[in-house]
């Protein structure tokens, strides 16, 4: 199923096909009633997130829930706030009473919510709890940035807290157990591995300006990447046998975890966003298309992220992990919502997906000439195939079964 953020400001669910709309709110009005970021939980219910200013029943910050998508599902408020200001929302793969990733028995999951408080004090981390319909909350720390990763069952997560600090936090118990005394490199998000204790993050490494990418298990400590262009950035693969990453905007590189070797490389120009494909086959990256030289450096000179410098669109490659070979499949200019999830894609690859969960499909929020955005799906089966549009919106996330 695919959750679509539409031009009016609804939210619309579609199935695999991009047909069939359910429509779950019918109330958005462009900058007064607002609706963002539709995020899925692994067995199936969905959060989304709004803000209002109608005098009748204000809030900067709302959460919404549906436990299942159906023409006749219930949006339940879930948390709100009337001067709290979303920024980012994952739910636990795990259910919360369960130490087993497999346990999803749709009684109860932990959505993990990062906001800005009123006094605008660096970022907040709330935990909403959903068992069965009731809804409970708990703020469980405080840092800027705040980067994290659950662990496979949801009973820890992993904390990279200030660009200075790696800490492993106990939800049970409501603590951080542990501080990692690993100095970090110049990345943002680590991973938890998705199906083992295993963690990866980023040290500074023995080279000057360089960033290690390590592979922890308990205390052993193995350097998977060495010396790597910063930022880097990485994410495991689903089944956890290979890493894919790419180092200073360069070539996608994959990684097999117990050889250490490079097994297949993408390189069609700077990379700003790579996504393993939910079979573990094939990643999907985005490569910007920059004007002239002389556009590109007023570009950079002015500070904006490598995202917002593809003036000449960005263009989709999907890299065979097998064979090592890569296509393009379509180039677009991406929507608003795009561009803020293509600068911290490595964060938000840990909860949307923008592949179809049988790895056929990718989503993408695009504009056209006219700056009318539009949800579309592109079929990465077949590169012959015209993109589809499914709707008139700014983003579109995939349901994760």
């Amino acid at each position: 199923m695919l959750a679509i953020i539409g031009a009016d400001g609804n939210v619309t669910v579609y199935d695999s096909n991009g047909r069939n709309p359910i429509r779950l709110t019918t109330d958005a009005i462009p900058g007064q009633h607002v609706y963002q970021w539709p995020t899925w939980a692994s067995d199936g219910r969905l959060a989304f997130f709004g803000a209002s200013s109608d005098l009748a029943d204000p809030y900067t910050l709302r959460v919404f829930v549906v436990d299942q998508v159906t023409p006749t599902a219930v949006v339940q408020t879930a948390y709100s706030s009337r001067d709290e200001i979303f920024t980012y929302a994952y739910w636990s793969p795990g259910d919360c009473g369960s130490s087993s990733a497999s346990a999803n028995t749709n009684t109860c999951r932990d959505l993990a919510l990062l906001y800005t408080p009123p006094d605008q004090s660096g970022l907040g981390l709330r935990l909403i709890r959903d068992k069965q319909g009731t809804f409970t909350d708990r703020v469980v720390g405080q840092a800027s940035p705040f980067y994290y990763s659950f662990a496979p069952d949801g009973q820890h997560m992993l904390w990279f807290q200030d660009s200075d600090a790696l800490r492993i936090y106990d939800v049970a118990a409501d603590k951080v157990s542990s501080t990692l005394a690993d100095q970090p490199g110049k990345f943002q998000a680590p991973m938890w591995s998705p199906v083992d204790s295993r963690l990866l993050f980023g040290t500074v490494s023995s080279t000057p300006d360089k960033t290690d990418v390590v592979l922890a298990d308990g205390a052993d400590r193995h350097v998977l990447i060495h010396a790597a262009d910063s930022p880097i950035s990485f994410a495991w693969s689903p089944d956890a046998k290979a890493v894919a990453s790419v180092a200073g905007y360069a070539e996608v590189n994959v990684t097999d975890v117990q050889s250490g070797k490079t097994i297949a490389t993408g390189s069609h120009g700077d990379v700003v966003a790579h996504y393993w494909s939910p079979q573990s086959d094939r990643v999907a990256y985005l490569v910007v298309n920059r004007d002239t030289p002389g556009t590109q450096a007023r570009l950079r000179s002015n500070g904006h992220t490598p995202a917002e410098q593809a003036t000449g669109g960005l263009t989709w490659y999907v890299l065979d992990v097998k064979s090592g070979s890569d296509q393009a499949l379509v180039t677009f200019s991406p929507s608003r919502d795009m561009v803020y999830m293509l600068n911290f894609f490595d964060q938000f690859a840990r909860s949307h997906s923008v592949w179809s969960p049988d790895g056929r499909y990718l989503t993408y929020g695009s504009t056209d000439t006219l700056g009318k955005p539009a949800v579309m799906i592109v079929d990465t089966r077949s590169a012959t195939v015209s993109p589809i549009k499914v709707a008139a919106g700014s983003i579109g996330v995939w349901s994760w079964q």
